[in-house]
């Protein structure tokens, strides 16, 4: 939002009043100054809780465990996560870049930026092992800031957690789903690790972009003929196209510092966001428009076995365009590894949780590059290699130099 600052003329006679008195209108005007909202050192940010995006319809079968632990009851009639929340960022409110507020925003009386923490998928994969399996639990929300009065977003900070555990071979699969996500939500030992810690640290390091700032969006993740066949029956495409345009926003956020608008596959229409608040209230927020997008082709996964270990790898084609352009000023192939370590004792290796590793560090790695490029990385992970790593220069010149 942009906050513009005027200026008080004095009317002439005002220079003809004693020196006492101008002295006591200048500090009633000094007063006015900083009193004042529309000069406040920080804006103001009411506090809209919890909201989970996606069709209503779906959202307690999406989010079985969020949902159930934010439902409001007679005991409590303040939603567990939001309340949780809310007292978090309170007790950090001294280095919050804005002022929160709880108090309702009145979007009759102007724009009044508003925060929601919007929660966007929970994943749990098993992995088994001879005498064990390997649970891991995903959470991934967006911290929204959206102007209330015409629902229009403004910000967003993408948000991803994840928590390891192991589990005998007996245990049940869906108490382990519940209690590793749960303590993502609500851990039990290191509060630091949870979903509302690691996301009020990200509030604390984010500053409102301003007016006529850049923008950047995710426009596509396609899954090539190569890499298809590779991908279990379990996974659908559009699911993990879902999952890893997030990921790479949210890697293009932190990494890139760009100001990035969210991957929206299955959550938008057009332009529109959709979601639902804590308390069941439906909200469908506006996105601005990109001035530049990205297209992610992932083409291949590869494994090649070794002794004892195992690498997998992952290739993908990767564009960046102007939003209003047909031709691209990024465009190349690039790949990563990662090494899997196996176990006598394992019977079953879980390709496809590989070459999700190898995915990632490819997209991550990239995010990195556009903003800090090394002539190194190009040479070993991309395929046109010194003529991509100096097209990336520029980018990074020019697109830091704005």
């Amino acid at each position: 939002m942009r906050y513009t600052q005027g200026f008080v003329s004095f009317p002439d006679y005002f220079q003809r009043r004693t020196r006492i008195q101008n002295i006591l209108l200048l500090l009633l005007a000094a007063f006015w100054f900083i009193a004042s909202p529309a000069y406040a050192s920080k804006p103001v940010v009411y506090f809209a809780g919890v909201s989970f995006l996606g069709d209503h319809r779906f959202i307690d079968t999406n989010y079985p465990v969020a949902t159930a632990l934010n439902k409001a009851t007679p005991e409590q009639p303040q939603a567990a996560l939001d309340k949780a929340f809310f007292e978090l960022l309170s007790a950090q409110s001294a280095t919050l870049p804005f002022l929160l507020s709880r108090n309702l925003a009145n979007y009759k009386s102007g724009p009044a930026i508003a925060m929601t923490l919007a929660i966007e998928r929970e994943s749990v994969s098993i992995e088994t092992f001879e005498d064990y399996r390997k649970v891991v639990a995903e959470i991934s929300a967006q911290v929204l800031f959206f102007d209330f009065q015409a629902m229009r977003l403004i910000a967003s900070i993408p948000v991803d957690i994840a928590r390891n555990d192991v589990i005998n071979l007996n245990a049940s699969l869906d108490k382990a789903r519940t209690d590793n996500l749960t303590a993502l939500y609500q851990p039990t030992s290191n509060a630091d690790n949870s979903l509302l810690s690691v996301a009020s640290g990200h509030i604390r390091q984010f500053g409102l972009p301003k007016e006529g700032v850049l923008r950047f969006k995710v426009h596509a993740v396609n899954i090539g003929e190569k890499a298809s066949p590779l991908v279990p029956e379990r996974v659908q495409h559009d699911a993990l196209a879902q999952v890893f345009g997030q990921y790479f926003t949210a890697q293009l956020t932190h990494l890139g510092g760009l100001n990035m608008i969210p991957y929206t596959k299955g959550y938008a229409i057009g332009n529109k966001m959709a979601g639902r608040m804590a308390n069941g209230d439906v909200y469908t927020l506006t996105l601005p428009e990109a001035d530049y997008v990205f297209t992610v082709d992932i083409s291949n996964f590869k494994h090649i076995a070794q002794p004892n270990k195992h690498l997998f790898a992952s290739r993908v084609k990767f564009t960046a365009k102007e939003a209003t352009r047909s031709d691209a000023m990024l465009d190349d192939y690039f790949h990563a590894a990662v090494a899997k370590l196996v176990s006598d004792k394992q019977t079953y290796i879980d390709d496809w949780a590989a070459y999700e590793d190898a995915l990632e560090t490819v997209l991550s790695d990239l995010a990195q590059q556009l903003s800090a490029p090394e002539k190194k990385w190009f040479d070993n992970h991309s395929q046109l290699k010194r003529r991509t790593y100096n097209t990336f220069r520029k980018w990074s010149e020019h697109i830091n130099g704005l």
